[in-house]
């Protein structure tokens, strides 16, 4: 039982940023890998959106296989992404500047066929620098009210409305 508390406690952290976390000086860099990954899914550019991802994010497929699973979710999902809203990138950890790591928060608008009024998602990306290039490495998709405050401060949280 101790153990699984632990585990669940540390879910939990994992996604609110650490006390030290401060935006990053220059996050232009992280900033666009999201910006492109995001425009690219939107514009059903999923080969393109490919570059934007490391293998991690993409399970080591090759670019075609991935970008048709993609393609594949979207249609048969109905997805409708809606323009980023990203915000100021910040360093990652105990980390003091952003020069191989960041998180870039995002708020994200989405329709699909199971949501047909469209949602208000608060997601982080964390990107990395891999040679001179920035890749988002991994996406989460906030819940816990709390996280959402630490990451987006002051943003309200729209309640969510039932289909008739």
């Amino acid at each position: 039982m101790k153990k699984l508390l632990i585990a669940i406690a540390l879910a939990a952290s994992s996604a609110a940023p650490a006390d030290e976390t401060t935006l990053c000086p220059d996050g232009a860099g992280p900033k666009s890998a999201v910006e492109g990954y995001g425009k690219n899914l939107r514009d059903h550019e999923f080969a393109a959106a490919y570059d934007f991802v490391t293998a991690k994010m993409t399970d080591g497929k090759p670019r075609e296989e991935w970008a048709a699973l993609q393609k594949k979710m979207f249609e048969l999902g109905g997805v409708e992404l809606g323009a980023a809203d990203l915000r100021a990138p910040h360093t990652v950890g105990t980390a003091k500047d952003c020069a191989t790591e960041a998180i870039v928060p995002n708020v994200l608008r989405a329709k699909d066929v199971l949501n047909n009024q469209g949602s208000t998602e608060f997601e982080i990306y964390t990107v990395v620098k891999t040679g001179e290039r920035w890749q988002v490495d991994s996406q989460e998709t906030l819940f816990d009210e709390p996280a959402i405050h630490k990451w987006f401060p002051g943003e309200k949280i729209p309640e969510f409305k039932e289909t008739k």
